[in-house]
């Protein structure tokens, strides 16, 4: 009986039924020659989802020689997907993979009896580091001596959504601080009175700034992504800190219109990190969380003594919807339309991979929506 909570099956083919079906397979001359020579990055499938054979394209892009640590494992498992744990039956049982284009891919080619072409996010946790794919995935169903299964296919198109991306997401952000500084530009060169005068050209230093920013922060992402990021390690004082970066958004033009609240309970701590890269995510928080509030709403954050860690959090009052959740931290993925995105996914990238921390966020009706960060106060190689 398929569980209410879960979105496709459970039921797992036992080892020894694994077995038996490799060696079926393996046996099957002409179909083996054809699928290890005219198919890219494939295996083959049982019913419940799980690799019984693949070819060596396959083992290459997972960096390992043989199929016995991957047969038996369904596709999120062999990526090491971060929901493929989430519940104890595996990939294709938790929440989030309802949205996921490799499970639907599957289950809608075993519905139709049809090839079925999916693409998907995946973010994967690899020795503790967090990758993002994004992968073209069909499903097709084959038919062998009476018996069914399915050939998954998988296409990487990492590079291409990545670019994609982040060359549209820039594009929109750099048009809209260039037309704003164009605008400014324009009020001044028609004649204004020096008071108004003096404020214009604030406003034009500000649009620099922001321009200025925006090219730095998707330049960051680029070399994080890379592994080109070195850390500068030094002592922060906790609220120091919160103050400075409060200071930062709050003349950003989504700060203008809102509220930051500063939980003046926070306790004063010394922790170590890299400076530049630990703003840099506090900001993206408050950036989201004020782009999630009505005009004159507010928002709040604040800090935790966690003992040997420090915890930061910030709370905007909308609720994310479960899809949103599902998908929050993967590349390129949004709630903010096409153009947007990059930005949870650039706050989990640089405080995992490179700042030994943890991110995390709740979204319900009681919590409203709060994102944690979580660092080492001292600092951790």
């Amino acid at each position: 009986m398929i569980k209410k909570s879960h979105f496709a099956p459970e039921s797992r083919s036992k080892f020894e039924e694994i077995q038996v079906d490799h060696q079926f397979i393996a046996a099957q001359k002409l179909f083996i020659d054809i699928f290890d020579s005219l198919i890219g990055i494939s295996a083959v499938l049982d019913s419940n989802r799980q690799i019984v054979y693949s070819n060596d394209e396959l083992l290459n892009m997972l960096g390992i020689n043989s199929i016995e640590s991957i047969i038996g494992k369904r596709p999120g498992e062999v990526v090491s997907c971060i929901h493929s744990s989430e519940e104890p039956d595996g990939c294709g049982t938790a929440e989030a993979c309802r949205y996921c284009g490799a499970t639907t891919a599957i289950l809608e080619s075993q519905r139709t009896g049809k090839k079925s072409t999916k693409e998907t996010r995946i973010s994967a946790s690899v020795n503790e580091k967090l990758i993002s794919w994004d992968l073209k995935i069909s499903s097709i169903p084959i038919i062998l001596s009476g018996r069914t299964f399915y050939i998954l296919t998988l296409q990487d198109i990492s590079n291409e959504k990545r670019r994609s991306a982040l060359e549209r997401i820039f594009f929109h952000d750099l048009v809209n601080s260039v037309g704003g500084l164009n605008g400014l530009l324009s009020i001044l060169k028609e004649g204004v009175d020096p008071v108004e005068e003096d404020e214009i050209i604030n406003l034009s230093e500000e649009a620099c700034r922001n321009i200025l920013e925006e090219i730095i922060s998707h330049r960051q992402i680029r070399a994080a992504e890379d592994g080109n990021i070195r850390v500068k390690i030094e002592s922060i004082n906790s609220r120091e800190f919160l103050t400075s970066s409060i200071s930062k958004i709050s003349s950003h033009p989504v700060g203008k219109a809102r509220n930051i609240v500063f939980d003046e309970s926070s306790p004063e701590i010394y922790f170590d990190t890299d400076r530049i890269l630990t703003q840099r995510v506090i900001i993206n928080l408050l950036k989201n969380a004020l782009e999630a509030t009505p005009e004159n709403g507010s928002v709040s954050l604040g800090v935790e003594d966690l003992g040997e860690k420090i915890k930061f959090w910030v709370k905007n009052m909308e609720i994310i919807s479960k899809e949103a959740q599902a998908q929050i931290f993967q590349r390129s993925f949004s709630t903010k339309g096409i153009d947007r995105g990059i930005g949870t996914y650039s706050i989990k990238l640089l405080i995992e991979n490179y700042l030994n921390g943890k991110v995390s966020f709740i979204s319900n009706e009681q919590d409203r929506t709060i994102f944690s960060v979580e660092l080492y106060k001292k600092w951790q190689e």
